[in-house]
């Protein structure tokens, strides 16, 4: 392949910012005499990049198998190799999210791996980074998780503690671990027990409404394998809440997960003397033998279910089909003097020994203000409403035009990708 003059240099996975091919339209080399491009289809060509890119378990980077965060998976720090990225910007614009995409971002609570990551490094995500985000591994003992379920409390709390920003949190899976260290008692060797609650905050955590795959993952030793079988079957009967989270032409859609029809379960073997001790409970044990249940669930439209939740866009918030936008009244004065008319109709003076009058104007007052505070939200919410209903209308109006622009990307691209059926101008 030629090679490419001002090729962006390549820093670290986390600091990549957005560069699409439009923008970098007549600034790269289209690689036509390579047939990498000119006879592979860029589905071929996809996964050549994210076997180039996978992340594996570094050799040179080997945990010591007694410390908490040793597993199947976390033997090793994850590598990712990016040198495919500085070839050409060809394979630069194809190539360049799927390091995020692959990647395991591992969040520990409590007797974390040297190779995890905090919430300074989430806020130093970009944009293009944040769209990207791959697989978030939170590992996270049971008294933390528990603070889940708590009305105060929400998932991104334990990712992010700046201010919710749309689209900051959207991993493509998240998976949730229990580890055998991470239950309540395991020192003593107590009973399994886990709260329902949390399990059912996590299945309605608004913020996984744009992630397609939820997985559980329970590990504890085998001769307790039982009694993760009591719980596995409790939680299997939790079921998640519908909510509006996408749009689908001009209308909300219900979404829910669903869990999957079957459950992963392996088994692995450890040292005894975890953390380099040996508790009274494992005493006489040559190794222990881990046992792991993963249960997973799938984003689903209710209404749709071929629908893929990745290509949809994020609804706002939106009123129900059954529910009309709140009338304002033009004439403020108009408005007023029916507001003093209902308030006195359904809150009537209270006849005080003294001060009454004013004291009848001070409670008129506030709740005047309180009025006109809510009038001036919902004239703004009413705007940002129709902005929303116009620039759905004005995309659908475009949408022949997007066809074409598609369609001639995907032949230069060389893509299989093919429009079916015909959308009328």
């Amino acid at each position: 392949m030629a090679s490419d003059r001002g090729t962006p240099p390549m820093n670290a996975i986390a600091q990549l910012e957005t560069f699409s091919e439009h923008e970098a339209r007549g600034k790269y080399n289209d690689q036509a005499g390579s047939p990498l491009f000119s006879i592979l289809p860029r589905e071929l060509r996809d996964l050549i990049w994210a076997f180039a890119t996978a992340p594996y378990e570094d050799s040179e980077a080997k945990f010591e198998n007694t410390a908490y965060y040793y597993r199947p998976g976390h033997t090793a720090r994850l590598k990712t190799e990016t040198a495919l990225l500085l070839t050409c910007r060809r394979v630069w614009l194809e190539a360049n999210a799927f390091p995020m995409l692959q990647a395991e971002q591992s969040f520990y609570y409590y007797r974390g791996a040297p190779d995890g990551r905090d919430p300074e490094w989430m806020a130093r995500l970009t944009k293009h980074n944040s769209q990207n985000l791959g697989e978030l591994h939170l590992f996270i003992q049971m008294g933390t998780i528990e603070k889940l379920a708590s009305p105060t409390w929400c998932l991104r709390d334990y990712f992010l503690t700046h201010r919710p920003v749309r689209g900051d949190l959207q991993p493509r899976i998240f998976r949730l671990t229990i580890r055998h260290t991470d239950w309540w008692s395991w020192e003593n060797d107590q009973p399994l027990r886990l709260e329902d609650s949390w399990v059912k905050a996590l299945l309605d955590a608004p913020e996984l409404r744009s992630t397609p795959i939820l997985k559980l993952e329970l590990e504890t030793l085998d001769y307790k394998a039982d009694q993760l079988a009591v719980i596995v079957d409790r939680i299997k009967k939790i079921e998640s809440a519908e909510g509006a989270s996408h749009y689908v032409g001009n209308y909300p859609t219900m979404t829910r997960f669903e869990l999957a029809d079957t459950q992963d379960t392996y088994t692995w073997e450890g040292p005894t003397n975890i953390d380099g001790r040996v508790r009274h409970a494992y005493e006489g044990r040559a190794m222990l033998n881990y046992h792991v249940v993963t249960l997973t669930w799938n984003l689903r439209f209710t209404e749709l279910p071929h629908a893929s939740v990745p290509g949809l866009r994020r609804a706002s918030v939106a009123l129900s089909p059954d529910q009309k936008p709140l009338a304002v009244d033009e004439n403020p004065g108009r408005a007023e003097g029916r507001l003093r008319f209902w308030y006195s109709a359904i809150l009537p003076r209270r006849r005080e020994p003294r001060m009454t009058e004013w004291t009848e104007g001070i409670k008129r007052h506030h709740f005047m203000l309180r009025f006109w505070t809510q009038v001036r939200w919902i004239s703004r919410r009413q705007a940002e409403l129709g902005e929303a209903v116009r620039r759905r209308q004005f995309e659908e109006l475009c949408g022949a035009a997007l066809e074409r622009k598609w369609a001639a990307r995907w032949e230069a691209e060389r893509s299989l990708l093919r429009f079916v059926g015909h959308r009328p101008p």
